[in-house]
This record gives C-alpha cells, sequence and structure tokens, in this order.
C-alpha cells in the first residue's frame, strides 16, 4: 500500500477519458505505471479501479465487478442525481470491499448485511420499551379508573367526594393522616367517642353503631379499591409480573444459534470420576488451504470418597500429535513424562471431594491441512439458467474418531427454496437462518465420505460461505484416555468412570 496525495489521485482521473476506448462492455487501460480497469454502470458514468500493472488482473476484474454491482445494488444508475444523492454510502460500500488498497474478503450478499448494520438484540430491545409503554399507560387509565370509582363510592356514603379520594392516596403516604376524621375508626382497636362520624352524619351516633350501620365501614371488610396494602403490593409486583404477563405483539427475528451438543455423554459416574474434554478449532478457506487448527484439552479428576484421595491414573495418549502438556502443580510431572501416569508429588496428600479438579492439560495446534479430522468441499458453480449448482462433500480423515449427529450448514439466499438432487443423510431447510442443514447421524470408519448436490436461484458463489459444521464425538483427538486407576501404592485397581467429550468450539469453510 503506497500512500497517494489527493493531487495525484485528481490528475490520473483526469487523464483518464483521454485514455479510454468508448463503446465497449468493460476494459483495461495501461500505461508505463498504472493500469486503469473499468466498466460503464450508466449513462456517460463509469467504475474506474486504478491499479499498478503488476497487479493481478483477474482480481482487478473481480473487484470491478463487485464494484459496479454495489452501485447497481444501491442507487438507481440511469440516474446521475440518484447517484450523487447516495454518495455516502457508495463510499461506505467502497471502504468495505477496499481496504489499504487490499480487496477484502467479502461478496455482495456479506455487503449488504454490514450496510444494513441490522441488530436483532436491538430490535428486541424497542419491542420490550414500547411494550412497557403500553405497559405503564394501561397501569395509568386503571389507577384513575379505581380513583374514579372510589370517589363515587364515598359519594354514595354522604362524604366529601374530594376527601375520600385525597385520603385513599394519602394512607399510601401518610398511613392515612390525612383524612384522618374519615378513615382513622378503620384501624383504630379503642373506641374513641370524641372522635366519631357525629359532624358528617345527618344524625348523632357512636362509632359503635356507625359501625354497625354503615356496610362499608366494618372492620375485616375491604372496600373495593381501598385496599392500600394491595395496590402497593400490585405495584411492587409489577416488575416481576412484566415477564411473564408480557405479550409481544410484534414477531421478533429469531437468533442464529448454533445447534447445542452435550458436553459430555452421559455416564454413571463412579467414586472415582475423569472427564476429559476438547475443544477443537478448524478454519479453513473455500480454496482449501488451512487457517487455523487448535485443540484445547483438559482431564479432570472428580473424588467420591476419601480412601480415593491419592489415587494414579495410568495414562494412553498419541505420540504422533505434538502436543503441549501441562500438569496440575501438585502432580508428580516428572513420573507423567517418563511413565504417563498422573499422581500426586505427596503420595499421602488428597485431592478435593466431590468436585472436578484439573489434573492435565494439552494444546495441539497445527498447520498441516491433513490435521483437520474431518474435512469439507463445497464447490458452488453458477449457471447460464439463474441458478448455482452447489456439490459439497465430507471426508473422514481421522477413521479413528466417531462422531455423531454431524450437521453442516450451508447459507442460502433469503427465501430460496433448494432442488436437491442427491443427498447421503438427510436435509432441512433453516428458514429462520436463511441455510441448508445437511445432517448425518453418524460418520466413522464404515462410513468416512458422503456428498450432497443441490442447486438454488441466484448468481453469486460466495452466497454460499461460511459453512458452519457441528457434531458429537466422545473419542479424543488426542487419542487421551484413562486405561485402568490404581491406589496409592500402584497395586490395587481402583474400579471408575469416565466420559470424553471432543466438543467443535469453531469449526468452518469461510
Amino acid at each position: 500500500f503506497v500512500e497517494m496525495p489527493r493531487t495525484r489521485i485528481e490528475g490520473l482521473l483526469a487523464s483518464f477519458p483521454k485514455l479510454m476506448t468508448p463503446g465497449q462492455q468493460h476494459t483495461t487501460v495501461e500505461t508505463e505505471t498504472i493500469r486503469y480497469v473499468y466498466q460503464p454502470i450508466g449513462e456517460g458514468m463509469y467504475a474506474v479501479l486504478i491499479t499498478s500493472r503488476q497487479n493481478n488482473i483477474v482480481q482487478d476484474m473481480d473487484t470491478l465487478h463487485l464494484i459496479a454491482r454495489t452501485v447497481s445494488d444501491i442507487c438507481d444508475v440511469a440516474d446521475q442525481q440518484d447517484v450523487i444523492m447516495h454518495g455516502i454510502e457508495i463510499i461506505s460500500a467502497f471502504d468495505e470491499i477496499i481496504s489499504q488498497g487490499l480487496r477484502d474478503n467479502v461478496d455482495l450478499s456479506k455487503l449488504r448485511t454490514i450496510m444494513e448494520m441490522e441488530s436483532h438484540e436491538e430490535k428486541i430491545q424497542e419491542i420490550i420499551e414500547r411494550n412497557k409503554e403500553r405497559e405503564a399507560k394501561q397501569e395509568l387509565k386503571r389507577k384513575a379508573k379505581m380513583f374514579e370509582q372510589q370517589r363515587r363510592e364515598a359519594a354514595k356514603r354522604g362524604m366529601d367526594p374530594s376527601l375520600g379520594g385525597i385520603g385513599s392516596g394519602g394512607s399510601m403516604l401518610g398511613g392515612g393522616r390525612i383524612g384522618r376524621g374519615v378513615y382513622e375508626p378503620l384501624i383504630s382497636r379503642e373506641p374513641e367517642p370524641a372522635r366519631s362520624f357525629a359532624a358528617a352524619s345527618p344524625a348523632p351516633s357512636s362509632a359503635a353503631s356507625f359501625s354497625s350501620g354503615a356496610r362499608g365501614m366494618k372492620l375485616g371488610r375491604k372496600p373495593k379499591g381501598a385496599d392500600v396494602l394491595g395496590a402497593m403490593k400490585d405495584e411492587v409486583g409489577l416488575a416481576d409480573n412484566f415477564a411473564s404477563n408480557l405479550n409481544i405483539s410484534e414477531q421478533a427475528a429469531p437468533v442464529d444459534v448454533a445447534p447445542a451438543v452435550p458436553a459430555f455423554p452421559l455416564a454413571d459416574m463412579k467414586d472415582v470420576h475423569v472427564q476429559i474434554e476438547e475443544h477443537i478449532t478448524a478454519i479453513v478457506n473455500r480454496d482449501g488451504g488451512l487457517e487455523q487448527m487448535e485443540v484445547k484439552g483438559d482431564m479432570s479428576l472428580i473424588i467420591s470418597k476419601q480412601e480415593y484421595g491419592s489415587v494414579q491414573l495410568n495414562v494412553v495418549t498419541d505420540s504422533s500429535h505434538n502436543a503441549q502438556v501441562k500438569t496440575h502443580p501438585k502432580i508428580d510431572k516428572k513420573r507423567f513424562q517418563t511413565e504417563s501416569v498422573v499422581a500426586l508429588k505427596d503420595p499421602s496428600g488428597s485431592l478435593p471431594l466431590s468436585q472436578p479438579v484439573g489434573v492435565l492439560k494439552w494444546r495441539i495446534v497445527s498447520s498441516d491441512e491433513e490435521s483437520v479430522p474431518f474435512t469439507i468441499n463445497c464447490w458452488p458453480s453458477p449457471t447460464n439458467s439463474g441458478t448455482v449448482d452447489v456439490n459439497i462433500e465430507y471426508e473422514l480423515t481421522n477413521t479413528k474418531l466417531e462422531l455423531e449427529d454431524v450437521i453442516v450448514s450451508i447459507p442460502i439466499p433469503a427465501g430460496a427454496q433448494p432442488t436437491i438432487s442427491d443427498v447421503d443423510g438427510v436435509y432441512e431447510v433453516n428458514r429462520s437462518r436463511s441455510t441448508l442443514d445437511w445432517q448425518i447421524p453418524t460418520v466413522d470408519a464404515s462410513n468416512k465420505n458422503g456428498s450432497l448436490d443441490f442447486s438454488v436461484p441466484g448468481d453469486d458463489a460466495g452466497a454460499f460461505f461460511p459453512v458452519i459444521v457441528s457434531f458429537a464425538c466422545k473419542k479424543s483427538y488426542y487419542g487421551v484416555e484413562v486405561s485402568s486407576v490404581t491406589a496409592s501404592d500402584g497395586q490395587e485397581n481402583v474400579d471408575f468412570s469416565q466420559s470424553i467429550a471432543l466438543i467443535p468450539e469453531q469449526y468452518a469453510v469461510i
């Protein structure tokens, strides 16, 4: 990348019209050091790519086609004014296609996703906020209706409606101090003849006679809408009930979640249980080159009885892998390196009970393409009929492994219906994620190859990447397992159980 001043770029663009040959669909023009790759995109408008003569012209033409399709996708190329109005979007798209003078690995579908900048979480949050506002308005209406009903009941009993409403609201905040002459007999246990309702009643009467004659003022009877504690309880519980009673009226887009795979196969745990878990990351580009290959694993020990706190594990590994192995500080590292035995440095010590204790960790990093245990070969081929024929194959290169519940997810254009011509296994079209999920129940040495052929409307071969792979495996990539467990003296065998899981952390063809 060579930084160019603005005057240099303006000079190159000014000389371009003098060098071009009009009337051609797309062509190139070269000077001593500069190559112009251009293509007409509208009346009097051209997409121009300025590169050096040493650049790969095939890649330049591919980049030019993507730029021309991007401009026509953003605006109407027949109207120069519309192109000018969408100038910011066009420049942003160019910035995503070319970065620091190099072409980024994007296609038109990825570019659309980047430019839209849609967020599923933001949509969900907006829906929740709208429903909160709707619930708040309904709550205000409910309270207004409750206060109005209290005023009507107070008016029926011959009391001042304004005092009744204020007394109800004041009782929430001040324990009934406002409107005391009206409501205090309800919460008073001692008769107070001096503060009877004689002033508010048409005829003199005592508190007892008023209590027996007034229907709505009896102790233990709750007038409708006057239960202050109940109202406060409703307000406190409103937030808790909101999540369960929330009725989202808008359909939210589903989250793109990879199929869940259990971390460990179900096993009957014995007093000594060994857990072996590996996480594999394998990123392969569409041309077959290996981008990243890494395996991280650990071995944990769960002891249920104190008598087995210092047992020894006899471990088997595959020495063909160049693994970096680390042991727990309390484990005898030299003995593991020489005898492949996991044992405590201090035989009189003991491991903690009833909790997983990591005793061994390993890491494998490889740049060899042959190290990928399960390979995917995806070949999309655009046709002249407006469709893309896709041939995808799998191969189990590491036949020591047995993969179960294998799912290969291939992206397809949104709303497209693929036509399946040949499939080993079963398939399912996931409309929410716009993927074709190829499902193989078991992949092992007897079923290490398979293929899927389908066609789908479209013309973009890059729209079928990345291909995501998920599976479950009860064997270790490193080949590690515990062959036997003995007591601390190494003489008596101890009954044990173990579970092994190989989990795909990131497994994709990009």
